[in-house]
Parts: C-alpha cells; structure tokens; sequence
C-alpha cells in the first residue's frame, strides 16, 4: 500500500520517479521498486519521503490511511487560503467534491461518508476520520484515516457540535 500512495503522492507534487530519486540520492529503479512494492524505503528514506511529499510519515506508512487525489489535469493548482478549513479541525463536517460520481469511481456514495471528522489542515491535504460501514446497529463500529487533496474539495459544510445540524454557511471561500 506504501508503493500506491507514494506514486500518488509523486504525481500530485508533479515530480518523476527520477526527480524523487534525486531528491533522496536513491536510483530511479528504486523509487519504481517501491511504487510496485517491491521493496520498502529503509526509515530514514521514508522519512525523507513524507517530507518531499508534504505528509506525516505515519500517514505514509500506515495502511489505515487512504490517500485520495485530483486528477493532475483538473487540479487547480494555485495556492490555497487555508485559514478558514483549520477552523474546522476536529468538527464534524460534509465534503462537497469538484467532481460527479460519474468522473471518478472513489467519489461514489458507498466509499466517499456523508460526514466527517476534520483531523488536520496542511499545504494540500484535509485529514479527516469517518465511520466505515453503516451496517448493522449492533455491529461494531470502525473508522478509517483519508488525506485528502485540497484540491478535490468544492466546498465543506460543518457542524458545530455533533449533535447540533448544520449550518447554512460553508467554507467555501477558503479553498476557492
């Protein structure tokens, strides 16, 4: 899974195999061989990866975190207020995408919660926590970890408490 989220996180930043390989004194074949999983980056590297590519390394080398990106061609790609989001850390919220259902299959009901939990604002990345499932009452309940790419993000509508419902004002504004 390391190996998926690295060439996504690459391609995100804009770079080559060969210009990651640079950047960590590693040969291209390398960077390929971890991108296919065929091999690891030893701690330091992998340090040094998250670094170069604007995350924690927990959130690079840990299999509960989901890393979701826009298309490079329909990124938007300038430079995002981010005052406003960080207000939202640790609120529960609705994430309203740049994209339909149709255009990228991880944006389909089933896999996209209808509300979230704001963990973190970074240069890039919204980390948000949501309830896996929806099944049975009595089942238990598991969470899953999602970077996701500024970039993708429309608009977020917040709840101030988790009980309370939302409320009208979004924070539209701070990503557009």
């Amino acid at each position: 899974m390391v190996g998926e989220k690295l060439m996504k996180l690459r391609k995100k930043r804009g770079m080559s195999q060969q210009e990651v390989a640079s950047a960590l004194g590693v040969t291209r074949q390398t960077v390929s061989n971890w991108e296919c999983d065929q091999g690891a980056p030893s701690l330091d590297k992998a340090a040094d990866l998250a670094r170069l590519c604007g995350v924690s390394l927990d959130d690079l080398v840990a299999d509960e975190v989901e890393v979701v990106v826009a298309d490079p061609d329909q990124a938007a790609g300038k430079p995002r207020d981010l005052h406003v989001l960080r207000h939202l850390e640790g609120k529960q919220c609705r994430i309203c995408y740049r994209y339909t259902h149709d255009e990228i299959d991880i944006f389909k009901a089933v896999s996209m919660p209808e509300k979230a939990r704001v963990l973190d604002v970074s240069d890039g990345w919204l980390r948000v926590e949501h309830e896996l499932g929806g099944g049975a009452p009595w089942s238990k309940k598991e969470t899953a970890v999602r970077l996701i790419d500024i970039d993708i993000i429309d608009s977020v509508l917040a709840w101030p408490n988790e009980d309370d419902s939302p409320h009208a004002a979004t924070c539209e504004e701070a990503i557009s």
